[in-house]
């Protein structure tokens, strides 16, 4: 830009000298006008082309000269400015190029941001493919591995859409008592002997297997449905074969054979041999789901109330099985006693208290039964317990049969003919339990308790008294059990429950005037004193070995405090007192 001013003013000066020259005498005027100093110019100053010093009186050689210097500056100016042009053009199409590979670069950047956003998407998508193609097979390893641990270890055995699933328990057990009973490992809490009998001058080791436990359980899919059978046995039957001369040869009795139907509408319906509804449950209703005493002992304990016999069972649960309601119609049986207040006139004419089966059933003891038991229980399972009311109602029926007239004679009177009758008794029990966890379940506490027409349930096994004129009295006796298991580590369980089965005087029974003399001595011993209660108290452990895809193999220990007191009479009340050691060693089937 410098260069281009420079040659606009030499242009203007070469204008000027030839303007000069036309009129010389108008310049020469203009020339002596000015000062006769001379001045620098401005534009000499700021680095401009300077207009050559033109002298007032220049000769024309001079402007001559001064004219080829200004053409051949104007020339040389001429070229720089061309060649600027030039440059200038060059620079333009650089820049136009610039320009242009500018636009394809952005289209360029553009084409490859779309292309790349498309590529970067597909290649997303095919590594989520991959991924999703890598978390299936490795849910498909995991699978394989979790079914082939399956047909290693499995769960159950599948039949026809059946599932099947062994269970139970091989036993081996040893028990001692301070005072002999001759009994198995399931005691008859009721008939310890009394501290003058001849057995309790006697102790009592067993060793026993009997206790061994079998069982069998099967599921099954019915529409929205399910199907459940179960079927429970051990060896504790007392069968013709029982002895422990040489070949110990017990039976196999049912403990449990049952049916059960579940609806998605919450009801379900079961039938066969199970625990009674009276028994308590840990949670619930359903089977086998019930709350067992932990003690070694085959008969559970004194004050638990159970029966394992023939029902028909309604069950329905509510709120989300937080409340849940049954019914139950159960075999019944009657457990009389006969007051030694009772005539031997009416004590030899009763009949249907028991009576002896025929046939295979010879051995066996049969009540003859007008009704079932009519169990109804309503549990509730809060977050902090399971809690239950229950009731039972029980009918009871004897016969006083019929006599034939009897003619008088020289020493004795005629007696006259009677007739026969039934005598048919309502009556009944109601109860309730509670079973709560504590300290994070490290503690299960549980109390329960009956009271009513209840004995058969229970270990003194009394139901009904025979009145002096042969009708039956119920006899209301109360049982009662509390205690508590913990848990101190997932391999120790211990527990600990005290109990009593108490029963008051009812007609003849715990008579006053009874006659207990004959408790007092050994020789000939014969007691007609009636129980009182029964109380006991016990405490044992549980610990496992070994639990595991293979089962479990656990040992138990227990020791068992109980008393036996009767209704004081005439003489010296006897008591029984007994000292149970039980041991247990178990495997359970996985």
């Amino acid at each position: 830009m410098t260069r281009y001013f420079n040659l606009m003013i030499a242009t203007s000066i070469v204008g000027g000298v030839f303007l000069c020259q036309a009129s010389i005498g108008a310049c020469a005027q203009v020339g002596d006008n000015q000062p006769k100093k001379s001045q620098t110019p401005s534009s000499m100053k700021h680095g401009r082309v300077s207009r050559p010093a033109v002298p007032v009186s220049a000769s024309k050689e001079e402007l001559q000269q001064l004219k080829q210097s200004i053409e051949v500056q104007h020339q040389q100016d001429q070229e720089r400015f061309d060649m600027l042009l030039r440059q200038n053009q060059e620079l333009g199409q650089q820049l136009k190029r610039a320009n242009e590979d500018l636009s394809g670069a952005e289209q360029k950047l553009n084409q490859l941001t779309t292309d790349g956003s498309s590529r970067i998407l597909k290649l997303q998508e095919e590594v989520a493919a991959v991924r999703s193609t890598q978390g299936i097979a490795a849910s498909y390893i995991d699978e394989q591995k979790r079914l082939q641990v399956q047909r290693d270890q499995p769960l159950a055995l599948h039949y026809r859409g059946v599932s099947i699933v062994p269970g139970g328990f091989f036993a081996a057990e040893a028990l001692y008592r301070s005072h002999a009973e001759n009994a198995d490992i399931n005691t008859s809490w009721a008939s310890i002997p009394y501290d003058s009998q001849s057995m309790s001058h006697l102790s009592e080791f067993r060793m026993s297997a009997r206790q061994t436990r079998l069982s069998l359980k099967t599921d099954s899919a019915f529409g929205s449905s399910n199907v459940t059978g179960y079927f429970e046995t051990d060896f504790l039957a007392s069968g013709f074969s029982a002895s422990e001369v040489q070949t110990n040869g017990y039976s196999p009795r049912i403990r449990q054979m049952w049916a059960r139907v579940q609806f998605p509408t919450k009801w379900t319906f079961a039938g066969g041999q199970m625990w009674s509804l009276l028994t308590t449950n840990r949670v619930g209703i359903e089977n086998l789901t019930e709350f067992g005493v932990p003690l070694i002992d085959g008969t559970g304990f004194i004050g638990f109330d159970y029966a394992r016999q023939n029902a028909v069972r309604v069950t329905k649960t509510f709120d989300g099985n937080k409340i849940a309601a049954a019914f139950a119609a159960e075999n019944a049986a009657t457990v009389g006693v006969t007051p030694a207040n009772v005539p031997a006139a009416i004590s030899g004419n009763l009949s249907g208290l028991s009576t002896t089966g025929t046939g295979i059933d010879s051995n066996t003891t049969y009540s003859t039964n007008v009704a079932p038991d009519l169990i109804a229980k309503v549990a509730f399972d809060p977050k902090f317990g399971h809690f239950e009311l229950k009731a039972v109602g029980r009918t009871f029926r004897d016969r006083i049969n019929s006599t034939p007239a009897v003619a008088a004679t020289k020493t004795t009177p005629a007696v006259p003919a009677t007739a026969g009758h039934n005598n048919t008794v309502l009556d009944g029990g109601m109860g309730g339990s509670v079973y709560v966890p504590v300290f994070t379940k490290k503690i299960g506490y549980t109390a329960q308790a009956t009271w009513g027409a209840v004995g058969r349930y229970g270990a003194t096994g009394t139901d009904v008294v025979v009145k002096p004129n042969g009708d039956l009295s119920p006899e209301k006796s109360v049982h009662a059990l509390t205690g508590f298991e913990t848990h101190p580590s997932p391999r120790l369980d211990w527990y600990a429950f005290a109990s009593e089965e108490y029963l008051p005087r009812n007609h003849g029974y715990g008579l006053k005037t009874i006659n207990n003399t004959t408790c007092s001595v050994e020789t000939g011993f014969s007691c007609s004193a009636n129980v009182k209660a029964l109380e006991g108290v016990t405490t044992g452990i549980w610990y496992r070995f070994y639990k595991g895809p293979a089962g479990t193999v656990q040992y138990g220990a227990d020791y068992v405090y109980e008393v036996k007191n009767v209704w004081s009479g005439v003489g010296r009340t006897p008591t029984g007192i007994e000292n149970i050691i039980e041991s247990s060693f178990r495997y359970y089937l996985p």
